[in-house]
């Protein structure tokens, strides 16, 4: 009779634990695996029927949040000319979320260096980037007016492997008032960036939170994609404040 009960408490212990496993587009939907790969199909169709070309998508695991009867990952959908190898795969610098961001001590344009403990207290936006990245270069304006409003709020950095006198020569021509680290290629390889641009969100306790790539794109039916007003990026500092 014990052994019954014992096995009887395992099972709805095991129970209890199980978790559904979801996926999300938007973070309010929620999509079974058999779900997500219909909509991928979809998308594949769309796709295709808007703007007359074949194109394979996969997803991106952007962001995972464990609840106690589900695990539900967030996925951004990216479209390759050709069939990719998985379904799905983890965004850049995956090993590094929800940690201490890696330490590090850069040179600044104007002055000195900077270290992650100079930047706790306030959470922090570090945007990647380099002068012949033309997604760079357009996202830059939406990333003004975001540090503009929320400045006293969040720190604003970009870091680049460009030398000292080639980004002060390019900030004569586009405007970018971010803080800049130079001249920065052995952080930047620790990392592994090679996604350009990449945008890192930080909690103000130096906890690596969100990856991005650029500023979304938007898009409606039979209209050319345009930047968005940045009010993904925007979300994410209210949150991390």
């Amino acid at each position: 009779m014990k052994k019954l009960i014992f096995i009887l408490l395992l099972f709805n212990s095991l129970a209890s634990y199980s978790q559904t496993k979801y996926y999300t587009t938007n973070g309010k939907n929620r999509l079974t695996e058999a779900e997500i790969k219909e909509k991928v199909s979809e998308r594949e169709i769309e796709i295709e029927k808007t703007y007359g070309q074949k194109l394979f998508a996969s997803l991106t695991i952007d962001e995972t949040e464990t609840k106690k009867d589900s695990i539900i990952s967030k996925v951004i959908f990216k479209f390759t000319k050709e069939r990719q190898n998985k379904l799905f795969n983890y965004g850049p610098l995956s090993e590094f979320k929800n940690k201490e961001f890696p330490k590090f001590n850069l040179n600044t344009l104007t002055y000195g260096k900077i270290d992650l403990e100079k930047l706790k207290g306030k959470p922090t936006l570090i945007n990647f980037w380099y002068m012949k990245c033309a997604p760079c270069i357009e996202e830059m304006p939406v990333l003004n007016k975001i540090k503009e409003k929320y400045k006293n709020d969040c720190n604003f950095v970009a870091i680049t492997y460009e030398k000292k006198e080639d980004v002060a020569k390019f900030l004569k021509k586009y405007t970018f008032n971010f803080k800049h680290l130079i001249d920065s290629k052995g952080f930047i390889d620790e990392l592994g960036v090679k996604e350009y641009p990449m945008n890192l969100f930080l909690d103000k306790n130096g906890i690596l939170r969100y990856v991005k790539g650029g500023i979304p794109y938007e898009s409606k039916k039979g209209e050319e994609p345009k930047m968005s007003d940045g009010t993904e990026f925007i979300e994410i500092i209210k949150k991390l404040k």
